[in-house]
């Protein structure tokens, strides 16, 4: 199934793109390989993020050469393991184990970048929201390590609950409001694979409102509008947060229409920590 922002990736061996993009920057792909076999590409000029999602590979960017990166057996079995490579670079992923690798990359004139390794003990860890707004993230290129424009997450949603809430978009450069121009992009799991969630977008640049079943394997492009996410009761729904605007900085808007929640919120986390001390 294929719209215009979502649509249902294929888990083929080799390299597997995305059937239609609507995102001017972003783009991303799922390369599926059994023990022994390589994928090798050239960035020319992009820049990625190369995350494995399971299994094991050795990853040779230029000069440098990463050992025994990843290890999962799923998504949701620790944490993530990624290989930064830089524009005008060439590449070679070779399983050691069967694996899946996603290439989340943008645009870059940048070379002077070194590639690097963010291994599980790297990433940035953390939870965000209150009671059914709470979900898990782990951080691969946030402000920091070095990219010149690209950030990367991974983000699991518990049973019943929200992520991206309350919605926001970051469509436009507006320093009165502090909103930043990125685009952003979720390739989704779900835990058990016959589950679904939900995910909306909505806003004038985008049509007006768009909502959609999240299953598992099944990717959501955001070029624009106002987005959100929600994990069907009895279901885990891990995404892959990839996104990227005009340069290296962030500035989500919250949709207005919702920002009394803040409030909630805080009120929610005041009550936490009473309840906890």
């Amino acid at each position: 199934m294929t719209t215009a922002y979502f649509e249902a990736v294929s888990t083929s061996p080799g390299m597997n793109d995305l059937k239609g993009n609507t995102c001017s920057l972003l783009n991303f792909a799922l390369v599926i390989l059994e023990t022994g076999q390589s994928h090798r590409f050239l960035t020319a000029d992009r820049e990625y993020a190369i995350v494995v999602l399971t299994g094991t590979v050795d990853i040779a960017v230029g000069d440098g050469d990463f050992k025994a990166v990843g290890g999962r057996t799923n998504v949701l079995a620790g944490k993530p393991s990624m290989v930064y490579a830089p524009a005008q670079t060439e590449v070679t992923v070779t399983a050691t184990q069967a694996a899946e690798v996603s290439l989340c990359s943008a645009p870059s004139t940048t070379t002077t970048i070194e590639p690097y390794l963010v291994g599980p003990d790297e990433a940035t860890s953390g939870t965000w929201g209150t009671f059914n707004t709470t979900r898990d993230y782990n951080f691969l290129i946030d402000d920091q390590p070095a990219s010149e424009r690209l950030y990367v997450a991974e983000v699991t949603v518990e049973s019943g609950n929200w992520a991206t809430y309350l919605p926001h978009r970051h469509e436009i450069d507006d320093p009165g409001t502090g909103e930043a121009f990125q685009e952003e992009m979720y390739f989704y799991r779900v835990a058990p694979s016959s589950g679904f969630g939900f995910a909306g977008l909505y806003g004038d640049r985008v049509g007006g409102d768009n909502a959609f079943i999240v299953r598992h394997n099944t990717i959501h492009k955001m070029p624009a509008g106002y987005h959100t996410v929600v994990a069907a009761p009895g279901y885990r729904t891990w995404y892959l947060a990839l996104f990227a605007g005009g340069n290296k900085s962030r500035g989500p808007l919250t949709d207005p229409e919702h920002a009394w929640y803040h409030h909630v919120e805080t009120a929610l986390r005041t009550l936490q920590r009473s309840h906890h001390d």
